[in-house]
């Protein structure tokens, strides 16, 4: 009997530290489980407590949560007898009462162990609480904005208001207007010559506060609002005004497109963008504000040089990639990717007197101009397999818009055909535009000029020119043969150009003939 007695009293244990296991793993994973509460972005959090049919009075249902979520401490902040707010939505005016806590953790502890008590609701959301400036809180912001100031460079940096230590146990958020409206308006009392102003992660979107900043602060030089909300750009207009504004960081916001090119000419007086020099713009183009359904003011695009320095990385990325497709093995279907549906393609061939055969493989599609994508991939596949040679490839970037590109190519391949090799001269010019669908530029029209290429053969006089600096400096007749064509065959040219190299170490000892080919040879001018 006492054996029997034991098992069951080990049993109850163990079913029972079992329960309290599950328990605590239930505890661990609220967060990510059905008492998942949102993320506030200011780390506060509302408490609304439905306890209308529970028969306690406020002051016991407080008490019963504190107990709840125990041995945390319960700090209660901006409690309110009644949920009736005109802010709130139908379904929190029905609340007996809310408050606000400043913590995470002991949200989601009220979100989870809340409903312990009986007939007690309790629901957890993000809202923010609104603010009632009054002295004593307009006191206590002059404290945390002079703490804030740097006198010396009249700099005041306001990043991570809402977070500040001084305002443990306060909410202050510059998002809020009537927060906003006190923090500038005690600004202009303390700091009139104020220069930079920082305004870094404060979750900003609308910034309606700052009307008649110009007249506030007329010495402000420098504001940054990175890391915020900004949206509209009708929300910088408010800045617009300020003569002495020469630096502004709008990074990290989700502006509409080309909105650099808008602010450029919203403030002619900026200096500075992002951090990066601001650009003057010259061509007019429209962009469209993301939160609107009309066109913004006009905005010009900057001048083609600077353009096309920013585009040829990416125009040189895009024609080596169709360069590799079109040499590749499976040129049909890696080609799609590149053209639109309704491409246009042009080609034309030189042909000479006595020497048309090499256009035998793209003579059935000389001087037809192809409509189709379809049509295009056909005569890509009756080509035969050509090699592409970059040494000789020349890039040429025409016409840059923000919808659309005009390419050049010119350069040769190697066309292997019945295991021969013959060098072919080809010019291309490509016009891309974006597609509706990637927002990726395709080629939207092509035109294709291909040449009968030749190996060059010099002349008695040329070769007698290269054996001459052969000898001269040692170098091989390849070498000896590029000196004089870079040169327009002028032999001492030639001879000061391998002087002007071989004293920077910029030789390779594959261009030279012979074991001391690094050493420097001896020659006259």
């Amino acid at each position: 009997m006492n054996k029997e007695n034991d098992a069951e009293n080990f049993s109850a244990q163990r079913s029972s530290s079992s329960k309290e296991a599950t328990v605590k793993h239930t505890y661990r994973q609220y967060p990510y489980g059905r008492y998942a509460i949102p993320i506030s972005p200011y780390g506060w959090y509302r408490i609304l407590v439905y306890s209308h049919k529970s028969g306690y009075s406020n002051a016991e249902v407080l008490n019963k949560l504190r107990r709840a979520v125990a041995p945390r401490r319960l700090r209660i902040y901006y409690l309110q007898e009644s949920g009736q707010l005109e802010e709130e939505q139908e379904q929190d005016r029905f609340a007996t009462f809310t408050f606000y806590v400043d913590s995470f953790k002991l949200a989601a502890d009220l979100q989870l162990r809340g409903h312990c008590p009986p007939v007690i609701g309790v629901r957890v959301d993000d809202e923010p609480p609104r603010i009632e400036v009054n002295d004593i809180y307009r006191e206590k912001l002059r404290q945390v904005i002079l703490s804030r100031y740097n006198a010396a460079k009249r700099r005041l940096n306001l990043s991570r208001f809402y977070a500040d230590d001084q305002l443990r146990g306060e909410f202050c958020a510059l998002q809020q207007f009537e927060c906003l409206e006190a923090i500038i308006e005690i600004m202009a009392q303390e700091m009139p010559r104020l220069r930079h102003l920082l305004l870094d992660n404060n979750h900003l979107c609308i910034l309606d506060g700052f009307r008649s900043i110009e007249k506030q602060f007329p010495r402000l030089k420098s504001i940054s609002l990175q890391h915020n909300e900004l949206k509209r750009l009708r929300e910088l207009r408010v800045f617009e005004k300020l003569r002495k504004l020469e630096k502004l960081n709008v990074r990290r916001n989700p502006l509409p497109l080309n909105y650099e090119q808008h602010l450029v000419i919203m403030m002619p007086q900026l200096r500075k963008l992002n951090r990066r020099r601001a650009t003057r713009w010259r061509r007019v183009i429209t962009v469209r504000d993301t939160d609107s359904d009309s066109d913004v003011e006009s905005v010009v695009m900057p001048k083609p040089s600077n353009l096309h320095r920013d585009q040829q990385p990416g125009i040189r990325k895009f024609v080596r990639r169709y360069l590799k497709a079109f040499d590749g093995d499976q040129r049909s279907s890696d080609m799609e990717r590149f053209y639109h549906d309704n491409a246009l393609l042009s080609l034309t061939l030189a042909k000479d007197q006595g020497s048309a055969a090499w256009t035998a493989p793209y003579a059935t599609f000389d001087r037809q101009l192809l409509a189709t994508r379809q049509a295009i991939h056909e005569l890509f596949t009756a080509w035969p397999k050509t090699q592409h040679r970059a040494a000789t490839m020349t890039l040429d970037l025409m016409l840059v818009q923000p919808k659309m590109l005009s390419v050049s190519i010119t350069g040769t391949f190697m066309e292997k055909q019945q295991q021969q090799q013959q060098q072919r001269h080809y010019m291309r010019t490509f016009v891309l535009s974006r597609s509706l669908e990637t927002d990726d530029f395709r080629i939207a029209n092509e035109l294709i000029h291909l040449d009968r290429g030749t190996l060059f053969s010099p002349n008695p006089s040329q070769r007698h020119l290269m054996t001459r600096l052969s000898s001269a400096t040692r170098l091989k007749s390849r070498w000896c043969c590029q000196f004089l064509k870079d040169t327009n065959w002028d032999y001492q040219q030639a001879l000061l150009a391998f002087q002007a190299l071989l004293r920077r170490r910029q030789l390779p000892k594959k261009a030279f003939t012979g074991k001391c080919a690094v050493a420097q040879p001896k020659w006259r001018l």
